[in-house]
Order: C-alpha cells, then structure tokens, then sequence
C-alpha cells in the first residue's frame, strides 16, 4: 500500500501552525496524521476542530502516547509505546471502533503480542538515523520483511525517512510509511509530500 503517515511535532508544528499544517496535509490527500505533542500543552478544542475537519475528508487523527486525550478529543484512536500502557488498556478506554497502533521497535515479538491484544497496526523504527529521535535504535529492515510474511494486520515503518531513502523503504511494500522531518523540510508541507508521494509512485 505504501500510504504516506504523517506525524506533527511541537517543533515543525507548534499549536500556532497546527491548524494550517492539518489543512494542508488533507488538501494534500494524507489520509492518516498522529498528533505527537511531547509538552502535554495540548488544545483540545484545536484537536476536536481537526478531527471534524478529518471526518471531512474520510482521514483519520491518531493521538500519540495518550488514549485519555484521544477521548477528550473525540480522535480516531491512539498510538501507544512501551510506556504507555498497551494495547489492551487503549482499547479498554477507546472502545472496539477505535484504530490502535503500536510501536515495535525492532521486536518483532512485540508485533506478535500487539497483534494478539487486538492491534489495527504496528510500526517498527527508527528505519534510518533520526533527527526527530537521534538515540532511537535501528531496526534491521529484515524485520520488516518478515513482519509483513507473519502478519495479519498492516505494518508502519517510521524513523529518518525522507526523499532520499524512500525509495528502498518501498521496497519493503510497508503499509504506512511514518513521515516527520520531511514532511516540513525543505520546502512547504504540500510541497514535500507531493514530492513522496511522487516517489512512492515510481
């Protein structure tokens, strides 16, 4: 399938630029954006407002790490780490409509486990050096060729991936390919993603 996932940052996207940064991201034809906001100063009413504006153009807002914010802010569902409680208790808040991911890292244990608790997807990473995470592990791009073979539900790959690697993450035929970086950098949002989305058509 090879869909484009795009993640905000309170870096590329303070809650200032959020708003435009959504708009251009639907208008683009991104059909899944993760709100990622590691300072916890959210605004709910701005997260509501996108999740409308998502319904509108059958898109989806992932909450990152926080399954009571995803319910505050009405969100499609939540993407869950290590940390964060498991797949398990996500679903027990969010209920069974709710889109679950979670993060495998390069376990592909841990793929197994997500996938038994009732997982929509899991997302193996960092697939390349990350500005974003510079102290994330790699993962061996083996793993996610054996992911895609065991298992039943899509596979996000995430980490460093930008027009210059693109090309050979495609080649793992991943589900949803986790853009950050690059999809603010170097040009304007619409503009970059135009630019992968170019290359995931080659």
């Amino acid at each position: 399938m090879n869909q484009l996932y795009i993640l905000t940052d309170s870096n590329f996207t303070p809650l200032s630029e959020l708003k435009n940064a959504a708009q251009d991201m639907l208008n683009s034809g991104i059909k899944l954006i993760q709100y990622r906001n590691k300072s916890q100063n959210h605004d709910i009413s701005l997260l509501k407002w996108i999740v409308s504006l998502c319904d509108e153009f059958g898109a989806k807002l992932i909450i990152n790490d926080d399954p009571i914010l995803a319910v505050n802010c009405a969100a499609h569902g939540v993407h869950v780490g290590k940390e964060d409680g498991g797949v398990l208790r996500a679903r027990e808040i969010l209920g069974d409509k709710a889109i679950i991911g979670a993060s495998c890292y390069n376990d592909i244990n841990l793929a197994i486990k997500a996938q038994n608790d009732g997982a929509n997807y899991v997302a193996f990473g960092a697939m390349f050096a990350s500005q974003t995470k510079p102290n994330a592990k790699l993962c061996n791009h083996e793993i996610v060729k054996k992911a895609k073979e065991i298992l039943s539900i899509p596979v996000c790959v995430i980490g460093g991936i930008n027009s210059s690697n693109l090309q050979s993450v495609c080649a793992l035929k991943p589900d949803f390919i986790a853009i950050v970086g690059a999809a603010y950098k170097p040009n304007s949002i619409t503009q970059n993603i135009l630019n992968l989305q170019n290359i995931i058509r080659k």
